[in-house]
């Protein structure tokens, strides 16, 4: 080849390299089945122990977080080096700028599902980790150290299954595997006990179309994550881990990124055949203005911008057989009538009650007077105020509440639920709590109310379907401010009070909690992200 076209090869397969981030081989995602029935997934290593070691710091600094903090250290001494510096993955032989992977690989043949009978050693359910390769030898020189120290496997031998060799150790006299690696691309895949020589030569010579790189669920998951994820579980659709949980049943994938003072979880839930339905959420409502006049002193405040009726046709399913027969007796069409009269945008508060008594609240005391735990305000618009009369008329008479001083009330135990219908606004105002609580909310209705606690937790109550925030230094006043018998006397209430303030101290370090719901291609999108008060450690 003439020195100038081997120069440019050079200089283009550099470019290509440089172009795909400095990447020396497949991501970690290549090596796993797509059938696998869970995975986690770090894409980049190195971000990944940045982040955590700024979440690590910050929650050491929590009380009753000792053990926390000298977790690190002991993992630390273990491993042989600092799984949360970038640095020492390095220095370990690891590839920073990669990503990793363990996986949960159930059996293929259904008599040995569900069974870890080392009569059949191969067929049980096996972990499969896949770890970046920066040095080979180094990895394999800690693969040796740690088969040694954790397993007390010394004996080592090479198997050639199709076209891969696989490096199996075993203890001395067991004829069983201990662990088994292989490695394939600059990737080390592993996986311990009998059956891990069978699992990682399958997974060193998967077919990119079955790995779960390609699978169509898993991309469409990643890409309503967003990129800022420096790890994801995922759950795919028939896995054993969604046998139960409906609501997950097309697959699932959970996000997490983290940075000084500050967790961000998203969870991307795949709608599969049920995205139409989903998408009839979507609305344009005007939710964030109306929380800013809400109970300024309030702890949570939520808005919902979506479709109230397209909501109601999926939350009345689920709502107590008895409770949706008891209000049609009363010509109460829940759906119809509630659902169904209000419009997009609708901004709710939430307070602890002053008149707390958590030594005698039960479900059943929560349920017959959920007054005596919380209050609230409401602002719900709707679509035709006469219609919203009309079905006010009704839940009062079922309630045996009445209409006084224009607005329907219903008393209760422990303060009464009022509200009111305004005509011109088409919205309707409602509160919960001590009496009054009514007359405040219409007067504040043109002034200043409720502020989000941070920037960042703002941006809950603007965009997508809805969000809800919670402030953690208003709770924590309105907890400290509960009178003593609020917990009950005698050595119960020393014992309740106590567990409270245990409680408190941690969530006193917070800034704000804030949620949020969108939609993304394929799926329905939940963040929750946590920040911690400026100054914590």
């Amino acid at each position: 080849m003439p020195r100038r076209l081997h120069r440019a090869v050079v200089v283009a397969a550099s470019l290509a390299a440089a172009c795909q981030g400095g990447r020396r081989g497949p991501p970690p995602e290549r090596f796993v089945p797509r059938d696998a029935s869970a995975v986690l997934v770090v894409p980049e290593a190195g971000r990944a122990a940045r982040e955590l070691a700024d979440l690590h710091a910050t929650v050491a600094g929590f009380p009753g977080a000792a053990e926390l903090a000298g977790g690190r250290g002991t993992l630390a001494a273990q491993l042989g080096f600092d799984p949360l510096d970038a640095e020492a993955l390095a220095d370990a032989g690891l590839d920073p700028r990669r990503g990793a992977a363990v996986a949960t690989i159930e059996p293929k043949d259904a008599a040995a599902r569900g069974s870890t009978s080392s009569a059949r050693p191969e067929a049980a359910r096996s972990v499969l980790l896949v770890l970046p390769v920066g040095d080979a030898p180094k990895i394999e020189a800690l693969l040796v150290r740690l088969a040694r120290d954790r397993l007390g496997a010394t004996e080592r031998s090479a198997e050639t299954r199709g076209e891969v060799s696989v490096v199996v150790l075993r203890a001395p006299g067991s004829p069983a595997p201990a662990l088994a690696w292989a490695i394939v691309q600059h990737t080390a895949v592993l996986c311990a006990g009998a059956g891990g020589p069978a699992a990682v030569a399958a997974a060193a010579a998967l077919a990119p179309d079955a790995s779960l790189a390609d699978a169509a669920p898993w991309k469409a998951a990643r890409a309503a994550l967003g990129p800022d994820a420096s790890a994801i579980q995922w759950v795919p659709r028939g896995s054993p881990l969604l046998a139960r949980l409906w609501p997950f049943r097309d697959g699932v994938a959970v996000g997490l990124s983290a940075a000084a003072g500050r967790l961000t979880a998203r969870a991307a839930m795949l709608l599969g055949d049920r995205e139409p339905s989903f998408r009839a959420l979507a609305a344009d409502g005007a939710a964030a203005k109306l929380v800013s006049r809400l109970d300024p002193a309030a702890q949570l405040a939520a808005r919902f911008d979506g479709d109230p009726a397209t909501l109601g046709k999926k939350l009345v399913p689920i709502l107590p057989a008895a409770e949706r027969a008891r209000l049609a007796a009363k010509g109460v069409d829940v759906e119809r009538d509630v659902f169904g009269a209000l419009a997009p945008g609708a901004a709710v508060s939430l307070s602890l009650s002053p008149r707390l008594d958590l030594a005698g609240l039960g479900v059943d005391a929560l349920r017959a007077d959920p007054l005596r735990a919380f209050e609230f305000e409401a602002l719900l618009p709707v679509r035709d105020p006469a219609a919203a009369e009309a079905t006010s008329a009704k839940i009062a008479a079922a309630a045996r509440g009445k209409r006084a001083d224009g607005a329907w009330r219903i008393r209760t135990p422990s303060g009464e639920i009022a509200w009111r219908v305004d005509a011109d606004e088409r919205r309707v105002a409602a509160a919960g709590g001590r009496a009054g609580r009514l007359d405040a909310l219409l007067a504040r209705v043109e002034g200043g109310g409720w502020r989000a606690p941070t920037e960042a937790a703002g941006g809950a109550l603007a965009g997508g379907l809805g969000g809800a925030i919670l402030d953690p230094a208003r709770l924590v006043a309105a907890v400290r401010a509960l009178p003593e018998e609020a917990f009950g006397t005698g050595p119960s209430g020393f014992v309740m009070r106590s567990l409270v303030d245990r409680l408190v101290d941690p969530v006193s370090r917070l800034a704000a909690v804030s949620f949020r719901a969108d939609l993304a291609e394929g799926a329905l999108v939940l963040a929750l992200e946590i920040e911690a008060r400026r100054g914590q450690p």
